[in-house]
């Protein structure tokens, strides 16, 4: 009798003496169920950094996309477990990344910092128009703590705006003597470029289940960011217009061509040395027309560094006026779109 209770006893003692198992993160349809512990709070550091590409050499993985209103970054992202014990690690993770101001075209070269641990992980990419979402999943007992990079095809606004620039094959004969109006003919070409509604911006949220060394415990916690993707300046286009001002004072009015059969186009050159040329050519002659337009100004509306410039709506036209001797004088040449 003695030894069947000490046969039943030994098998619970062993049980009880294992303990409660470790905790483990609740998964509900792919995503961890957030219970991140106080102790855990903070302590994993969500760090992220923009630097521009060359988006005619970025390979997307959207081959469909045909536009030359994109443009390339490489997103930088960090991972640091500052607060974190030594032994501890990240064995999952998934960061998602969503724009504001502008649309995911495609991504390519998603790179982690140290090469060894591409064999020690399972990622995954899956992007759409409003956001990105990099899965990752550890083996054995990698970290998926560090550095990562992927690079990123942006439209600013979401669809190309479609303008046009002037161009003149000749204002000048060979002796440096302006050519007569009549004798000038403009070129309106197309331009397609990103509308610059506003900069672009992203939100970055890392949710991630941390391994406790010390218990084997699971936890899901998780980190934020945000990062600017395109800044103003990217956003300019390298196009000049012609605007009247005083001197020490701002352009408030453009030039454009007029014809009565198409309406006003604003006068928009490709390179500063074209639209000073034009301006050049007509304070020598005098000229109120340019072959079969007739030169005029418009009132500039609204923002404009980061709005469409191009256009010349109904608003616009009421405000249309001839170009008249007295103005000339005033022409001054400047970035499209600012004062």
């Amino acid at each position: 009798m003695k030894h069947r209770l000490l046969v039943l006893v030994l098998p619970w003692m062993a049980l009880t003496g294992c303990g409660t198992p470790p905790q483990r993160a609740e998964f509900t349809s792919g995503y961890p169920t957030y219970n991140c512990p106080e102790t855990l709070e903070g302590q994993v550091t969500l760090q992220a950094e923009v630097r521009p590409l060359d988006s005619q050499t970025t390979i997307l993985h959207q081959p469909s996309i045909v536009t030359r209103g994109m443009l390339a970054r490489r997103l930088l992202i960090s991972v640091t477990p500052s607060g974190l014990h030594a032994k501890d690690r990240i064995v999952w993770s998934t960061l998602s990344v969503a724009t504001f101001g502008g649309t995911f075209l495609g991504w390519d070269h998603f790179e982690l910092a140290a090469p060894e641990q591409r064999t020690q992980e399972t990622s995954t990419v899956v992007a759409s128009p409003g956001q990105l979402k990099i899965t990752r999943v550890a083996k054995g007992r990698a970290d998926l703590a560090g550095s990562q990079s992927i690079d990123l095809v942006i439209m600013p606004g979401g669809v190309a705006v479609d303008d046009t620039v002037v161009h003149f094959s000749a204002l000048w004969t060979d002796n440096g003597m302006p050519l007569t109006s009549d004798h000038v003919a403009p070129q309106l070409i197309p331009l397609r470029h990103p509308p610059g509604l506003d900069v672009v911006e992203a939100t970055l949220e890392l949710s991630f289940v941390v391994r406790v060394a010390d218990t084997g415990d699971e936890w899901v916690c998780g980190s934020q960011a945000r990062v600017t993707l395109i800044d103003r300046d990217s956003l300019r286009q390298p196009l000049w217009d012609l605007g009247l001002a005083s001197a020490n004072a701002i352009r408030n009015e453009r030039l454009a061509l007029f014809d009565p059969t198409l309406g006003a186009v604003r006068l928009v050159f490709d390179s500063p040395a074209g639209a000073h040329s034009f301006a050049s050519w007509m304070r020598a002659t005098g000229a109120t027309r340019v072959g079969s337009y007739a030169l005029s100004i418009f009132e500039q509306t609204g923002p404009s560094t980061t709005r469409p410039f191009g256009p010349v709506d109904e608003n616009v036209m009421r405000t249309l006026r001839p170009v008249t001797i007295a103005d000339i004088g005033g022409i001054k040449v400047g970035p499209a779109g600012e004062p």
